[in-house]
């Protein structure tokens, strides 16, 4: 990649097209009338947040963020839902930049912790290192019981 300048904004309907390429890339097919209810049900509540990453009007990026309350802890935590950077442009630090909108906007909701979930597969390895050198630890493991 060349020294393009990448521009973090908030998602538009605009970007389903580039999302649901991103979401095959992070390992969850869908299609673009499928995604588009998807977003339309999550823009209906302030909760949730979608920053895109935007290289020459080209989205390259996404991270889906969720301001939660919890049953175990005080005050507003905020919880990554969704992060992936197009494969061509790893590595160029744009996933840096999208957890700084992350921070940013967890701090501005008075989130007092910014979490995720990832999945302990092998090919999850590189971005669980990503989020090590950010300064997040693994503290817990995860179940899912489908219904």
């Amino acid at each position: 990649m060349n020294n393009h300048t990448v521009v973090i904004r908030e998602a538009h309907q605009q970007d389903i097209t580039p999302l649901v390429g991103l979401m095959e890339q992070l390992g969850y097919p869908t299609t673009e009338e499928v995604f588009k209810i998807r977003i339309d049900a999550l823009e209906q509540h302030e909760d949730y947040q979608i920053f895109v990453a935007e290289i020459e009007e080209q989205v390259v990026g996404m991270v889906g963020l969720i301001r939660e309350l919890r049953f175990e802890r005080d005050g507003v935590h905020v919880r990554i839902g969704s992060l992936v950077v197009d494969e061509q442009y790893r590595g160029a630090g744009i996933g840096h930049s999208l957890m700084q909108a992350a921070e940013g906007w967890a701090g501005s909701v008075g989130a007092q912790a910014i979490a995720l979930n990832s999945g302990n597969r092998y090919e999850r390895e590189g971005a669980h290192e990503f989020y090590r050198k950010l300064g997040f630890a693994g503290l817990s493991t995860g179940f899912v019981k489908k219904l």
